[in-house]
C-alpha cells in the first residue's frame, strides 16, 4: 500500500515537472523575439490557455492582454480574434457573461472577416452557450446549430463531440431526456475514439444526470463516478468540482445527507479555488437545500441567499431558479409570507422564460430545420454524386462511340486502300495477260515461220531414198 501511495505521488511530481517544462518553453518562444510573429502568438495562447485559464483565470487574462496587443499591432486577425476567444473564456469562467458575449461576439466578427470557417464555428458555440446559461434557449438552439453545420462540413470531429456535448445539455434541461441522451452517446463514440479524456469526463457525467433525471440511480452513480476519476486523472479541477456536484445531488435524493454536505463543500472549495463563479453559486444553493431538507431553515436561507446573489449578478437562469424556490419553501417554513412570495414570483418568472411552450416549440422546429437541411444537403450530395456517375457514363459511352467511329473508319479507309491495291494488281495482271499473249502470239508466228521454211526447204531438196537409189545406179555404170 505504501508502495502505491509513493508511486502514486512520484507520477504527480513527475507530471507537474513535465507541466511546467512544458510552460517554460511556451514561454521562451514568446519572449524569442527572433521567432515569427505567429509562432510567438501560438505560444503564449497555450502557455495562457494551457496553464492558467482554468487554474489560475486571472493569470490568463494578464497574458490575453499581451497576446492581443502585439496581435493588433502586427495585423494578425486570427491571433486578434484568438485572444478574443481566451478573454471570452476567461469572462465565462468567472461568471461575467456580459463581458464574455463583447469578447466572444468581436472573435466572431473577426473570423468571419477573415472566413476562418473553424474560428467561426467555435465562435457560434461559446455565444450558443452563454445564450444557454441566460435561459435563451431558442438563440442557444440555433447558435449550436449553426455551428454544427460548419463542423461536419469541415469533419471537424472533436468540434462535433462538443456541439452534441451542448445540445445533449440543454435537452437535457428542457427534460426530453431521449433526444439528450442520444445526442450524448454519439458524442462520447467521437471522444472515445479520439482518445480526449476531458471530452469523455464532461459527456460521461452528463449521462449519468440523464440516468438520475430517469430515476436511475445506481446506472447514475456509476457514470458519475467513471466521469469523478478521469477528471482526477487529468487534474481538470472545474470538471472534478462538477462531478462532485453530480454526486452530491445524487445522495441528496437518496437522503444521504452526510455524503452529499461532504461532496457539495469539497465542490465550493475547488470553485472557489478556481474563481469559477456560477459553479460557486451551484454549490451554495446546493448546501442551502441540504440544510432545508434537514429543516435547518436558518443555514438554509444564508447558503441559498448567497447563492442566488451570485447567480443574480452573472445572469444563471436556472440557478437563479432552483435557489428562488428553495428560498421560497424557506421562508414559507419560518412564516415569512412577504419574502416567500417574492421568490415565489421570481421562480415562476425564471420556470416561464425557460420552459415557455414557445420556447420549447422553437428548439424543436431548430431541430427539424436543421435536420431537414442536414438531409437536404446529403441529398445534394448524393445528386451531385450521382450525377457525377452519369457524366462518366456518358462520356465513357461517347468515347466508345468515338472509338467506334474510328474504328469504322480506320476500316474503310484500309478498305479503300486494298480495293485500289486489287484493282491496281487487277490492272497489271491483266497487262501482263496481255502482253503474254502478244509474245505468245509472236513466238507462234516465228515458230510457223520457221515451219514454213522448213516445209519449203523439204520441198525442194531430194529425198534420202532418191539419193540412195541414184547412187546405186552410179555405182552399177562403174
Amino acid at each position: 500500500m505504501k508502495f502505491k501511495l509513493l508511486l502514486f505521488f512520484l507520477l504527480l511530481s513527475l507530471a507537474g515537472f513535465s507541466q511546467k517544462a512544458y510552460l517554460d518553453s511556451l514561454w521562451n518562444v514568446w519572449k524569442d523575439t527572433k521567432q515569427q510573429d505567429t509562432t510567438r502568438l501560438n505560444a503564449i495562447y497555450n502557455f495562457a490557455w494551457d496553464g492558467y485559464l482554468f487554474n489560475k483565470p486571472d493569470s490568463a487574462y494578464y497574458y490575453s492582454k499581451f497576446m492581443l496587443e502585439f496581435a493588433i499591432q502586427k495585423a494578425q486577425k486570427k491571433y486578434e480574434a484568438k485572444a478574443n476567444n481566451l478573454q471570452g473564456t476567461y469572462f465565462y469562467n468567472t461568471g461575467d457573461y456580459s463581458k464574455a458575449m463583447d469578447s466572444h461576439t468581436r472573435s466572431l466578427s473577426i473570423m468571419k472577416e477573415i472566413n476562418d470557417k473553424k474560428g467561426i464555428s467555435s465562435a457560434l458555440s461559446n455565444i450558443g452557450v452563454l445564450y444557454k446559461i441566460q435561459g435563451d434557449f431558442t438563440k442557444a438552439i440555433d447558435y449550436y446549430t449553426q455551428s454544427l453545420k460548419i463542423k461536419e462540413e469541415l469533419g471537424d470531429q472533436k468540434g462535433i463531440g462538443i456541439s452534441y456535448n451542448n445540445i445533449g445539455n440543454l435537452y437535457s434541461n428542457l427534460g426530453d431526456y431521449k433526444t439528450a441522451i442520444d445526442y450524448f452517446k454519439r458524442g462520447l463514440i467521437i471522444w472515445e475514439k479520439l482518445g480526449e479524456k476531458k471530452g469523455i469526463s464532461g459527456i460521461t457525467n452528463n449521462i449519468g444526470m440523464i440516468y438520475f433525471g430517469n430515476k436511475d440511480y445506481v446506472k447514475a452513480l456509476e457514470y458519475y463516478n467513471h466521469s469523478l476519476k478521469i477528471r482526477q486523472e487529468i487534474d481538470d479541477k472545474p470538471g472534478i468540482a462538477k462531478s462532485l456536484g453530480s454526486i452530491g445531488m445524487l445522495y441528496t435524493t437518496l437522503k444521504e445527507y452526510d455524503k452529499a454536505l461532504e461532496c457539495y463543500n469539497q465542490s465550493l472549495k475547488i470553485n472557489q479555488e478556481v474563481e469559477d463563479r456560477q459553479g460557486q453559486a451551484n454549490a451554495y444553493g446546493n448546501l442551502g437545500a441540504i440544510y432545508l431538507a434537514l429543516n435547518e431553515p436558518a443555514k438554509a436561507i444564508a447558503y441559498l441567499t448567497t447563492g442566488l446573489k451570485i447567480a443574480q449578478e452573472i445572469g444563471v437562469i436556472l440557478e437563479i431558479q432552483s435557489a428562488s424556490e428553495n428560498l421560497y419553501k424557506a421562508y414559507k417554513q419560518i412564516g415569512k409570507k412577504k419574502e416567500a412570495l417574492e421568490m415565489h414570483e421570481l421562480t415562476i418568472k425564471m420556470r416561464d422564460s425557460i420552459y415557455s411552450e414557445e420556447s420549447k416549440k422553437e428548439v424543436v422546429r431548430q431541430e427539424y430545420k436543421y435536420q431537414y437541411e442536414k438531409k437536404a444537403a446529403a441529398d445534394s450530395v448524393k445528386a451531385t454524386e450521382e450525377k457525377k456517375v452519369i457524366d462518366a457514363q456518358f462520356k465513357q459511352e461517347q468515347t466508345q462511340r468515338y472509338a467506334l467511329y474510328g474504328g469504322v473508319a480506320l476500316l474503310l479507309i484500309f478498305g479503300g486502300f486494298m480495293f485500289n491495291r486489287f484493282r491496281a494488281t487487277q490492272k497489271q495482271k491483266n497487262t501482263i495477260e496481255i502482253q503474254k499473249q502478244i509474245v505468245e502470239a509472236k513466238q507462234k508466228e516465228m515458230l510457223d515461220s520457221i515451219y514454213y521454211a522448213k516445209r519449203i526447204q523439204q520441198s525442194l531438196l531430194p529425198t534420202e531414198k532418191y539419193i540412195y537409189k541414184t547412187l546405186n545406179r552410179l555405182n552399177k555404170f562403174l
